[in-house]
């Protein structure tokens, strides 16, 4: 018997708030449902960023792409959980409970997005609305089996998303089949001209970040099968793995306790304790720290570009591992983190297109690949993610 959504609500922990937004039925994505993350402010519908300190708020207009979806004839169910504040990648610190992995509800739904992970693998809405500032929509689109895109940094507007890091944060998209995505991004960017393709007949594609973890070696004969339609090579950088990883943590939690100023001191005690570590961490970060770190991110950046020279995009592990049991990730949220953003969160730093596809499993668990490419080149992303799929087809 088919299960309700108030029912696969109950069961999976999917939206904070069920409610039906809807402007008119025409429109580029007429037909078309949306879950939007609850950090994304909706106009009279509660925004609650996952935390008890804004469990009652309730704002006084629409985020940027909330408006486009409903102007562009977009339905919009719910606002979908979310790790406190987006400060996260587990989605277990939250308002109402953990997201649970619809491979098992035992199992986290990574984050942050993971309610809109959850809702696209339910086929409870045909495209998530997550924002992505370390990996928080390719980590759990990874670990739920669903496609997740984070496009270049800044072409779409983050207008009324509720910050975690003003230099980082990028509105992602969560679907089954790119084609959707692809509609939506046609539907919301102004400007169209990265999602152009440059990719040639025979792309050449870099193999980066795989080493020796479990989901690694489970994407081992995917990527025996793709060296049969691409050329492969092996890219190693470890300047580049190194620090843009220290310069993203560096600016990202400057940049969240900056924010957080306004409700640290009353409302200390409200946040969770993973979320309000790393906000007190990012307290103790010195000016010259982030300074420096904004610097060597521009050298960071001419050091990713040189890579392109020699290749279209860029392979790897969304994850190091597979989605990890509830009840073990409980009260060891940061161990974990480290864990599930180590391969995504370096794309953020760079601002560069990421997309994470299903094409594996590991013990009947979702494992994702990872195509990354040059800012600005989102269609060559986009064309090779979806050939890839091709050739391997999509795991159920």
């Amino acid at each position: 018997m088919k299960m309700s959504l108030e029912e696969l609500n109950t069961k999976y922990n999917i939206f904070i708030t069920i409610s039906r937004m809807k402007y008119r039925d025409k429109g580029k994505l007429r037909d078309l449902k949306f879950g939007i993350k609850d950090i994304i402010l909706t106009k009279g519908v509660r925004t609650t960023a996952g935390s008890k300190i804004l469990k009652d708020f309730i704002p006084s207009e629409n985020a940027y792409i909330v408006d486009k979806i409903l102007a562009e004839g977009g339905e919009i169910i719910g606002k979908t959980n979310t790790h406190e504040f987006a400060i996260g990648a587990t989605n277990t610190s939250s308002l109402i409970g953990p997201a649970k992995n619809p491979y098992d509800p035992e199992r986290i739904s990574g984050g942050s997005s993971g309610g809109s992970a959850v809702a696209v693998a339910l086929g409870l809405v045909d495209v998530g609305i997550g924002t992505d500032t370390g990996g928080s929509v390719r980590i759990p689109a990874s670990l739920c089996g669903v496609i997740g895109f984070k496009p270049t940094y800044g072409i779409i507007p983050t207008d009324g998303v509720i910050p975690f890091s003003w230099t980082f944060d990028t509105i992602g998209f969560l679907a089954k089949d790119i084609s959707l995505i692809r509609r939506t991004i046609e539907a919301l960017a102004e400007n169209k001209i990265p999602f152009i393709s440059y990719s040639k007949r025979r792309p050449t594609l870099g193999l980066f970040l795989f080493g020796d973890y479990e989901t690694s070696k489970a994407l081992e004969p995917v990527i025996n099968k793709l060296s049969s339609y691409f050329d492969l090579v092996q890219i190693e950088n470890e300047l580049l793995i190194k620090h843009s990883r220290i310069v993203r943590k560096t600016i990202a939690l400057a940049e969240a306790s900056s924010y957080h100023m306004k409700y640290y001191d009353k409302y200390k005690d409200l946040y969770s304790s993973d979320v309000r570590k790393l906000i007190e961490e990012g307290f103790k970060i010195l000016a010259t720290d982030y300074v420096n770190s904004l610097r060597i991110r521009k050298v960071l950046l001419e050091e990713y570009f040189s890579i392109f020279k020699k290749i279209d995009a860029l392979i790897s592990p969304t994850t190091r591992i597979v989605a990890p049991k509830i009840q073990e990730v409980i009260g060891n949220e940061l161990k974990y983190r480290d864990s599930l953003i180590a391969n995504t969160e370096i794309f953020n730093t760079l601002g560069a297109p990421s997309i994470s596809i299903p094409v594996t499993k590991l013990n009947d668990l979702p494992v994702g690949l990872m195509i990354s490419g040059e800012p600005y080149k989102d269609g060559t992303v986009l064309d090779i993610a979806e050939e890839i799929m091709g050739i391997v087809g999509f795991i159920k």
